[in-house]
């Protein structure tokens, strides 16, 4: 089973500035860690307390990620395909995450999206 460890213990606010995100299917990064067999990806803590799987437009953003929220250096990013993204949704949602945020920082994210949304729209 796949772990989903949070990549920061703060709350966090979500901002939406629709100019800047594309209106097409992305091709996010994640930051990730493996942790003997599994591997375990970065999460946000919304201000609700809900926690979101964070995706990166750029992996600079995702890496100014790991800086900002003071990650260590098993942390490391990756823009998996379409595939392997389909994949790791669908084992969020199946550990209870339902959430994803578009390039959090240590106190904001672009933008929230409901996973099983992303993963019904994907298998269409």
């Amino acid at each position: 089973m796949t772990q989903w460890p949070e990549g920061g213990s703060e709350r966090h606010g979500v901002t939406s500035n629709e100019a800047e995100i594309p209106s097409e299917e992305i091709f996010p990064y994640l930051v990730y860690r493996v942790s003997g067999e599994q591997m375990e990806c970065a999460l946000w803590t919304l201000d609700e307390g809900h926690k979101a799987l964070a995706l990166f437009l750029t992996q600079e953003s995702a890496k100014t990620y790991i800086e900002a929220t003071d990650l260590n250096s098993d942390w490391k990013t990756f823009c998996p395909g379409r595939t392997d993204l389909l994949e790791i949704l669908r084992q969020s949602t199946s550990a209870g995450i339902d959430l994803a945020v578009l390039d959090p920082d240590a106190n904001q994210a672009k933008r929230i999206f409901d996973l099983r949304e992303v993963v019904k729209t994907m298998q269409e």
